[in-house]
Formats: structure tokens, C-alpha cells, sequence
């Protein structure tokens, strides 16, 4: 194999896994198909990340090279590390371009992928800058500040909702759906309940608050399960994050009808068996839930950056399939009514299971690098 007969793809992102997940999609798709369907005899990939983020996880136990660069993102607190944080950020900046030209020029990539946040924003600014072809991929509907600087640059902006055209006038865009790296199917749901220790007939709500777990969604449901399973006759799976496992343990006791579990690992089982979820709009929750025909109930996290998720649910809202709630009005009692109405209504919850189904992009990755592939190509 003729190292000039190989595709060198660079990709910036990282931060959160909603940015990381999507290129690492991407990356293992290209080392998928490049062979079979370019001029190209493989693929060679390098990670642009922070030094701080979850890249650094994430990226080398995937199997790829990743470039750390000492970036951080500014900070919005107040606190004395917030502004030390900010204080150091112009020295971070410049020695994060100078690593990331030295990189790049050493690596020579045919064309740079940015998925987005902090981390991504200096070697697409980098690429551009040395003439290596851009393409941008956009998780939310509200797009992040990277896309909405670098989008007129771009060759293609790969977008995940049509919503997000409206704030990229001029951008050669293209919606394709979210990358995913996980595309099995819904298992039995029998042996689905059976792992969880779940009644297969009894209606499931699945509770989820991400890896981390959402803090105000748990204290809602820890004063007010009880009411709900009396009131709806359902079970509850449940995610608290591992900071809220113990608390939540205690508070709700045991209860044959609650599942409380820190983290969990096989996620097709907890959405096989799930009827309604009830969790946050990150890109990424809402693309495995779509993939899963799932309805669901989503409490956007009102602290993420540009409000996001709000916007991300309210495009899941706007398709009818989900309902949304915001974190301010959990409080007020509203959430009963909108559980009730929806679990109460078999029609509904088929009705809004469609739509949620009828979201799912599954060629999303593959049309994502036949666009690569084609820019690549002119470019080598």
C-alpha cells in the first residue's frame, strides 16, 4: 500500500460525546467503505481534541491517533477558577494554533472534518487557513458557534434537523440525520424486562438523565414517583447518574415497580423495554431514541450552551414525537397532566412512537462520507 494512495482525514471535535461520537461514527464508517468505493487503497485519521475533554478517553480507546491541544472553553462562572480558566485562555489559544499547524502540516490531510465544540474551532480555523478542504457536521438545531462561524467556508454542512438551515443562509448544506455509532435493532422485550427484573406487561417509563444523570429531574421524581405509579399503574426504569444513585436509593427505598440503576451499559434492552422516555435534548439521547422509535417527554438542561436543547426538543415537538417541558415548570405540577394524557392514550403514544421512528436517519453516516469521499477526491 502506497502511502500516497491513502486517505488522510482529519477530524476536529470534542468536549461533550455528542461531539466525539458522531466523527468517531464517521471515522469508522470511512475505514468501512473507502476501499470499496474510492480510488483510495484505506484511510488514515487524526483526532483533533482538547487536552481535557472526553476525547481523550474516547478517541484512543476507539483505536485513533488524537492530537491534544491545551484549548479550553471560556468560562461562564464567576468562581476564581472560572477566571483563572479565562486569564489563561489567550496563551492556551496561541500554543493550541501552534501545535494544530504543526500537525497538520505534518499529517497533510485531504480534508478536515469539524463536529463541533470548543476543541474543533482552532484546526478548522487551521485547515482553512492552509487550504485543506472543510466540511462541518452539525448535531443540534440551534447550530453551535463553530458551525455558525466557519459554515460560508465549509464545502457542505451536514445538518441533523432542517430547522437549522434557517440560522446558515449562504452554507452549502445538506440534511443527513446524526451519525450513529450503534445501529442494532429492539431486542425481545421479554428478555429485555427479564434483565432489569421488570414485568414485560406492565407499561414502562424510562427515566434519563444522561450518563451523568440530570439533577432536577431526579429530585422531581424522588418526591413524586409514588403518585405516579399509583396514579398510572406503570413501572420505572430509571438512570440517576452515579452522583445520585445513593440519594436516590435512599429516598425511594425498595419498590418492585422502580429500577434504579447509576449508569447503564446495555442500552437497547433499557430502550426495548421502554414505552415513554422522559430526558434531556442532547443531540445525541434524541438520535438513539429516534433509531428506536421511542416517544418521549424531554426536560431540555436549561444551562447548555445557546439553550440548545431546547431547540432540539422543540424540532422533536414540532415532528409529534415528543411533548416538551422545561425545568421551570416541573415545580408547578404540569408534569402529571402531560404523563397522564400520553400513557392514558394508547393512540397518542403509537401516533407520536411513529414520528419518532419516522426521525431515524440510519444512511446518515454513509451519505456523510460518500460527500467526503467526493471532496477527497478532487482534492488529492
Amino acid at each position: 500500500m502506497t502511502s500516497d494512495n491513502i486517505l488522510r482525514v482529519a477530524f476536529a471535535g470534542g468536549g461533550t460525546g455528542g461531539h466525539i461520537i458522531p466523527a468517531l461514527a464517521i471515522a469508522e464508517k470511512l475505514q468501512e467503505v473507502v476501499a470499496k468505493e474510492s480510488a483510495f487503497q484505506g484511510v488514515e485519521v487524526l483526532f483533533f481534541g482538547s487536552d481535557y475533554g472526553m476525547e481523550t478517553r474516547l478517541i484512543p480507546e476507539a483505536g485513533f491517533n488524537l492530537e491534544a491541544l491545551p484549548i479550553r472553553g471560556l468560562s461562564r462562572s464567576l468562581s476564581l477558577a472560572g477566571f483563572k480558566q479565562n486569564l489563561l485562555l489567550p496563551g492556551r489559544l496561541i500554543a493550541s494554533i501552534i501545535k494544530a499547524n504543526k500537525a497538520l502540516r505534518a499529517f497533510n490531510p485531504h480534508i478536515t472534518v469539524g463536529t463541533g465544540g470548543y476543541a474543533s474551532a482552532v484546526p478548522v480555523r487551521q485547515s482553512l487557513r492552509n487550504n485543506i478542504p472543510v466540511v462541518l457536521q452539525e448535531q443540534n438545531s440551534y447550530p453551535g458557534m463553530v458551525t455558525r462561524l466557519f459554515a460560508l467556508k465549509a464545502r457542505k454542512v451536514f445538518l441533523t434537523y432542517e430547522d437549522a438551515k434557517r440560522y446558515l443562509k449562504g452554507s452549502k448544506t445538506q440534511v443527513t440525520g446524526n451519525p450513529i455509532r450503534y445501529s442494532g435493532a429492539s431486542i425481545d422485550r421479554s428478555s429485555a424486562a427479564e434483565s432489569f427484573g421488570l414485568n414485560p406487561e406492565l407499561p414502562t417509563l424510562f427515566i434519563l438523565g444522561g450518563s451523568q444523570g440530570a439533577r432536577a429531574i431526579n429530585r422531581h421524581f424522588v418526591n413524586r414517583i409514588s403518585t405516579y405509579l399509583e396514579k398510572l399503574g406503570m413501572q420505572v426504569l430509571w438512570q440517576t447518574g452515579k452522583a445520585d444513585f445513593e440519594f436516590c436509593q435512599k429516598q425511594i427505598g425498595t419498590n418492585p415497580r422502580i429500577v434504579l440503576k447509576p449508569f447503564i451499559k446495555e442500552m437497547d434492552k433499557a430502550y426495548s423495554i421502554a414505552d415513554l422516555m422522559v430526558c434531556r435534548a442532547g443531540a445525541m439521547t434524541l438520535t438513539e431514541i429516534n433509531h428506536f422509535g421511542l416517544p418521549s417527554i424531554l426536560i431540555p438542561l436549561p444551562s447548555a450552551a445557546a439553550n440548545h436543547q431546547e431547540f432540539n426538543a422543540r424540532s422533536q415537538e414540532k415532528a409529534g414525537a415528543a411533548r416538551v417541558i422545561l425545568e421551570s415548570e416541573l415545580a408547578e405540577g404540569a408534569f402529571l397532566p402531560l404523563l397522564t394524557e400520553i400513557f392514558t392514550n394508547k393512540e397518542k403514544l403509537t401516533d407520536m412512537a411513529k414520528a419518532s421512528a419516522a426521525l431515524r436517519r440510519p444512511e446518515a453516516t454513509q451519505e456523510i462520507c460518500d460527500c467526503i469521499l467526493k471532496i477527497a477526491c478532487t482534492s488529492a
